[in-house]
């Protein structure tokens, strides 16, 4: 039996090795193509696909069929219309909201499948506990780095939001629709937004109000700014008025406040660098002690009593890491 276990991690670890190593090789031709394709002339136009290629269709295909399947449960539908904002325009014909909680779902069997490997290497039974906890982070994973990827969209979005209200001005000034003035801004704005635009695009062309379109816009994207639009839209419809006068006043609205914004950045820079200093601090005297004595720190974890100590002290600097943040947050 010891024989069995001993080939069987020998046979993984091999597999393992050889992934990395083309994995690493990949990288470095990538690296080299990237710097070489300025001063390279284009070669002719190759419709063969590699086997990575191919392996990744072959899964989204998977992915596809079992996201049909998906779409017959109320349930899952409903949970996976959360995932449309992530959908960007060009792939609206190629990834469905269900394909999300089939990626989740493949995420979370490969950490089972790692569970079961690390099984074999430490020779040790774990418990079902385990397996479960490994399965939700794996699911929740997909959601995690969704959430960050779309925050750093957001900012970028927020950057340009006003240049989008300045062209759209414009547009209104020279005589232009609503339908005409989202087309010129998502023809002329950068990525993610004009991918935005693209979307209200079409659902003005479908029929949508323009109050609601941009209200839909603003609870994707989660913006105050975006929130302002809607709202002052939504007036302008009940109360009636110009346009161009309104998004005149947007105009200047978010001139203002990025003027401000600007202003208070650079006046609560040094304060942020003393609070980033002070968060880090800890983790260097840690480690300084660590590095003087390794022994230091084992009777924390020797006894229940260390554990609470421990425990004590990450809820702690939590709460001083996030009082930190409240009193140096400027509301605008």
């Amino acid at each position: 039996m010891m024989n069995i276990i001993v080939i069987l991690q020998m046979i993984i670890v091999v597999i393992i090795v050889v992934f990395i190593i083309l994995v690493l090789r990949q990288i470095n031709v990538n690296k080299k193509i990237k710097r070489i394709s300025p001063y390279a002339l284009e070669p002719l136009n190759d419709n063969s696909l590699s086997f990575s290629d191919k392996l990744w269709c072959k899964y989204l295909v998977f992915v596809r069929k079992l996201g049909n399947k998906f779409k017959k449960s109320k349930f899952i539908v409903k949970r996976s219309k959360r995932y449309e904002k992530y959908i960007k325009y060009s792939n609206r014909d190629k990834i469905e909201a269900t394909d999300f909680i089939v990626h989740k779902l493949v995420i979370a069997s490969i950490f089972i499948l790692i569970m079961a490997f690390s099984q074999i290497f430490t020779l040790k039974v774990i418990g079902i506990f385990n397996y479960i906890v490994n399965f939700l982070i794996g699911f929740y994973l997909l959601d995690i780095y969704l959430f960050f990827s779309y925050r750093k969209q957001a900012k970028l979005i927020e950057n340009e939001l006003l240049r989008a209200v300045i062209i759209m001005n414009n547009a209104f000034k020279s005589g232009k629709s609503i339908l005409q003035a989202l087309k010129i801004a998502s023809e002329e704005l950068p990525e993610p937004i004009s991918d935005e635009f693209k979307k209200m695009y079409i659902d003005v062309k479908f029929g949508l109000s323009v109050e609601m379109v941009f209200d839909r816009f603003a609870k994707r994207v989660n913006l105050e700014e975006a929130a302002y639009i809607a709202s002052s839209l939504t007036i302008l419809n009940k109360t009636g008025g110009n346009i161009v006068e309104v998004f005149s006043s947007i105009e200047k609205t978010l001139f203002d406040r990025k003027k401000l914004n600007e202003e208070l950045k650079n006046i609560s820079a040094s304060p942020n660098m003393i609070v980033k200093v002070l968060l880090v601090v800890p983790f260097i005297f840690v480690l300084f002690i660590y590095m003087l004595n390794p022994t230091y720190f084992d009777p924390l974890f020797e006894s229940p009593l260390g554990y609470m100590i421990i425990g004590i002290i990450i809820i702690m600097f939590i709460i001083y890491a996030l009082l930190l943040r409240r009193i140096l947050k400027v509301e605008v």
